[in-house]
């Protein structure tokens, strides 16, 4: 009975994890591979949703990261949007997290969920604001990579959305 019931929790567990989905960290390159980030995206998926945080943090030094939710989506080539396919569309609080405080601009996220290859390199996220109102614009986009943060940045240190902190090492 024992070895029975330890069986049955066991495939439990294993059933209600692979329901939570997966998770992933990557950072992010411009569009023309020259600047690695500071800020990175750590999320968590389960078909459609998606959700997680992005990290302002630890490598750009600001004072809290931002919020991240969304959903599975497709964005056709015809489009002309530079990230295109199978992507994840996430309302991200950036801009809140920030100025500390509502900014009253909101930022929406486009993201793939792998890294590029180098034999197939295609942008991989992309972002659109808008503030007070006014129609969505292209922020930024770029390549996905591995790559965590900025690891030796000289001068400030840049984020993906704009912004760069006046110290490039925190002490």
């Amino acid at each position: 009975m024992k070895l029975k019931s330890l069986a049955v929790i066991t495939l439990l567990v294993l059933g209600c994890s692979a329901a939570f989905g997966q998770s992933f960290s990557l950072g992010f390159l411009s569009y023309d591979m020259a600047v690695q980030y500071c800020d990175y995206e750590v999320l968590n998926y389960s078909n459609p949703y998606i959700a997680g945080t992005h990290d302002l943090t630890t490598a750009c030094f600001l004072p809290l990261n931002a919020v991240m939710v969304g959903f599975r989506g497709d964005i056709p080539i015809s489009t002309g949007a530079p990230v295109t396919g199978t992507v994840y569309i996430l309302a991200d609080s950036t801009f809140d997290a920030q100025y500390l405080g509502v900014s009253g601009c909101q930022i929406d996220w486009v993201t793939k969920a792998t890294a590029y290859k180098p034999r197939y390199p295609a942008w991989g996220w992309s972002f659109y604001y808008t503030c007070g109102g006014g129609g969505d614009y292209l922020g930024n986009w770029g390549y996905l990579t591995k790559t965590l943060g900025a690891s030796h940045p000289v001068g400030p240190v840049k984020t993906s959305f704009g912004a760069a902190t006046a110290n490039p090492k925190k002490q």
